[in-house]
């Protein structure tokens, strides 16, 4: 089980939307082999941490850039909203 954690931002809102953990499960894959998607809001910004099966940090932290900008590119509820930072295994 690998742990990356994702830092998503927007300086003109005030929270990320509500539904974001089901946008972010709406644009994962079956072969992102993801188990379980947290998401932490706060004042413009959320700390979105993925448990995922992969073979290593590296592989991790790309499926979780991946599914995170696919949801960003996707979902119109996202606009403006950006990635800002990734840290691998919740180190």
């Amino acid at each position: 089980m690998r742990i990356p954690v994702v830092t998503i931002a927007d300086t003109d809102s005030a929270a990320p939307p509500p539904c974001l953990q089901d946008i972010l499960w709406a644009s994962a894959h079956p072969l992102d082999a993801i188990e379980h998607i947290h998401v932490a809001p706060g004042p413009g910004s959320a700390v979105i941490t993925y448990f995922l099966r992969a073979a290593d940090d590296g592989s991790a932290v790309s499926t979780a850039h991946e599914v995170t900008d696919r949801a960003l590119g996707q979902a119109p509820v996202l606009r403006g909203w950006r990635r800002i930072g990734t840290r691998p295994s919740g180190k």
